[in-house]
């Protein structure tokens, strides 16, 4: 997929799911690149989001990329049943990784395209640099998955600056998106500190009172003179 720069990605757990599917047009009708579908165990942290089955609705009836996104530990048993479902990009979590080069092999063989996830509170290592060109992107949390409403860690933001430069200093071409409390407040930072991928959600892509493409021209703007 070639990502618009810079791209914007539609929370599924921050859509109207009572309406679903004037949701999924309302998305569709803008210029979002992909959907971003969060799966969390309890375990990971302590609540549970979203199901299979609604991941197999949105791909039945959407024409865009969906990414999964695993805030779980099992993670084996969650990417066999999410990329028999149709994601197209399954992000796994650093934290959970045992053997993160066999979990990615497994990704694309399951037809799917794996993405490296981080916590908010996780710094990037030094095997940055050895997983990164394995992934289609890197996902940062800057908030913990699965509560809206959030305020964004000041912390997360250091860690995109870190893994910018650590990805630069390596010659490594690879985008980073933000994943939390991401709206026309936040952008700006964001983008200074090295994102050029932003996952909307309450506070940024549904705002009430104005279309999914205005909140987008809105979150957006900021971030030009980075971008």
């Amino acid at each position: 997929m070639n990502l618009p720069m810079p791209a914007v990605s539609a929370s599924v757990s921050c859509m109207d799911l009572g309406n679903f599917d004037a949701a999924i047009k309302a998305v569709e009708n803008s210029e979002v690149a992909f959907f971003h579908y969060d799966v969390v165990d309890g375990k990971f942290n302590k609540c549970y989001i979203l199901g299979d089955m609604l991941c197999e609705y949105l791909k039945k009836h959407s024409r865009l990329p969906v990414e999964v996104h695993l805030a779980v530990y099992d993670i084996d048993t969650y990417i066999d049943v999410f990329a028999g479902k149709g994601a197209d990009y399954i992000a796994v979590h650093y934290e959970a990784l045992k053997n993160p080069q066999e979990t990615f092999t497994k990704i694309r063989a399951l037809g799917a395209q794996p993405v490296l996830a981080y916590r908010a509170d996780t710094a990037p290592q030094e095997d940055l640099i050895e997983l990164a060109p394995l992934c289609a992107w890197i996902l940062k949390l800057t908030v913990n998955p699965g509560f809206a409403g959030q305020k964004i860690n000041p912390q997360a933001i250091k860690h995109i600056k870190m893994m910018s430069d650590m990805l630069k200093a390596h010659g490594i071409n690879m985008r980073i998106q933000a994943d939390g409390n991401v709206n026309a407040n936040t952008t700006a930072m964001l983008a200074e500190a090295g994102a050029t991928i932003f996952t909307g959600g309450t506070s940024g892509l549904f705002l009430k009172g104005k279309t999914v493409q205005e909140n987008i021209d809105n979150m957006l703007a900021p971030t030009r003179k980075y971008i």
